[in-house]
């Protein structure tokens, strides 16, 4: 049997299989569904034709026409609901935060939810100080509390926004609270959902979109010159001459490859809708330190890693998107 036949049979197993795991509709809930990835997430599952239902839960409810546009905006429920100031109490049951905002049976559950805006004041990192207290809050409880009602209202599927390896390596330290606060959502969903129906998508810097359209492909095109590789190489080389190599993991991240907001938004459907397994990704890679050199372990999740695999995945799963 030759090389080409194979893979040709290889790829209608893949199809196969794929196809098997979406055979019946599912109904998806999606908070942050009016943000930037979000909106998009939204439109790839409405367009797959793989979802009943598609429900954006947002402190803004429904986009303005500006940023949404076309038939799939009226396919996606959109609810106004700040998981902030909506949610009654700490102790409030998300069965019954649950009832308030009317979330439906769900199959899964999506979350882009997340914030790493700094404060006015210019102290810390490059200038910029964080209030690390609130990136905790923000990016972690916040995460919680969506795991939870996803969980009330059955999900068994959850695809999260994280942050590629580069990314967590250079802010562990500097933005505590940011990575923090990853972290702590990572954890729930690991306890809630499983590791092998928790997905996270690992992007550095993501672009598309009306804002800024080409600075994105721009960058992307530099970091990925022969001049650009050459450089970065360079460095790699020298440092393997020290005794002591030390990684520069702030010059990794700002010479690593962005990813299009199209292409993160297709890999978290794929996640919720149960088209991403083990196999496809492999163990997660850990060696992380806190500032006080104490070692840091992520939960072994399925974990989409930077853009290479982002974009290696997308190809793999898009004949189970539609």
């Amino acid at each position: 049997m030759g090389v080409g036949t194979c893979r040709l049979l290889m790829f209608i197993a893949s199809a196969l299989h794929l196809a098997t795991l979406v055979s019946s509709l599912n109904t998806v809930a999606v908070f942050g569904g009016s943000g930037f990835v979000g909106r998009r997430v939204c439109r790839q599952l409405v367009e797959s034709g793989k979802c009943e239902a598609v429900v954006s839960i947002s402190r803004s409810g429904r986009p303005p026409s500006y940023y949404c546009d076309g038939p799939w905006v009226d396919s996606v429920q959109w609810i106004s609901y700040d998981l902030d100031k909506d949610w009654v109490s700490s102790s409030s049951s998300p069965d019954t935060e649950r009832e308030r905002l009317h979330l439906p049976t769900i199959d899964s559950c999506i979350s882009c939810i997340g914030n790493v805006q700094p404060k006015k004041e210019w102290t810390q990192l490059f200038g910029l100080g964080f209030d690390d207290d609130r990136l905790r809050y923000e990016n972690g409880v916040i995460n919680e509390r969506a795991i939870e009602l996803a969980k009330s209202a059955g999900g068994k599927h959850f695809s999260f926004v994280s942050v590629s390896y580069e990314t967590a390596k250079t802010l562990e330290g500097p933005i505590v609270g940011y990575m923090d606060g990853k972290r702590m959502c990572e954890q729930k969903a690991f306890e809630v959902f499983s590791e092998d129906n928790t997905v996270l998508v690992g992007p550095s810097l993501v672009y598309g979109g009306k804002r800024f359209p080409k600075l994105g492909k721009a960058y992307r095109s530099f970091v990925e010159s022969p001049p650009a590789r050459a450089y970065v190489a360079g460095n790699d080389f020298l440092r393997k001459l020290s005794t002591t190599p030390v990684e520069d993991w702030v010059e990794k991240l700002i010479f690593s490859s962005p990813v299009d907001v199209d292409t993160v938004a297709r890999v978290l459907c794929a996640g919720s809708l149960g088209l991403i397994d083990r196999d496809m990704v492999g163990q997660r890679q850990q060696d992380f330190y806190d500032t006080n050199g104490q070692a840091v372990m992520y939960p072994n999740a399925l974990f989409v890693d930077g853009t290479a695999e982002i974009e290696r995945i997308d190809a793999l799963v898009a004949s189970g998107l539609g």
